[in-house]
């Protein structure tokens, strides 16, 4: 319920930002032959390239994100990359680990589809590929 919320507050605020994006939701498909959780939960806002969220690892814990976006548009198509930090990880690279969370470096590539207001966005993510959904927040009657 706090999700939700969240998400009409956000919504309701979108009139006066501009390209402004709410992520809801995340599937993921893991690489490796091992048991992650793979449906991420993922609640994330962008707003002139910076974006902030939460998602559910593919450990199954809480993680946190701040991100800047880098995107290019051809027609239909946004390529993008996301350059930033993520928290919720009890290991960064191969072969560093403990039990404490800490803060490690995020770099996501996505590709989405921007035809619509609701939009499929896919993206890369360590080992996993993930699909989202992205509502551009102008159709609130924000400026685009």
């Amino acid at each position: 319920m706090k999700d939700v919320i969240a998400a009409l507050a956000i919504a309701l605020a979108a009139p006066a930002m501009a390209d402004s994006y709410i992520y809801t939701g995340a599937w993921s498909q893991h690489f490796s032959g091992k048991e992650y959780n793979e449906t991420n939960r993922m609640l994330a806002v962008a707003v002139d390239g910076y974006m902030a969220g939460y998602f559910r690892n593919s450990y199954d814990e809480d993680a946190f994100m701040l991100a800047r976006q880098f995107t290019a548009n051809h027609g239909d198509i946004q390529f993008g990359v996301s350059l930033g930090a993520v928290y919720g990880y009890r290991h960064c690279l191969k072969g560093w680990s403990d039990s404490s969370r800490r803060v490690c470096p995020l770099a996501v590539p996505s590709v989405t589809y921007t035809g619509y207001p609701v939009q499929p966005s896919l993206m890369l993510v360590g080992e996993a590929l993930a699909i989202s959904i992205r509502t551009d927040l102008s159709i609130f009657g924000g400026a685009k």
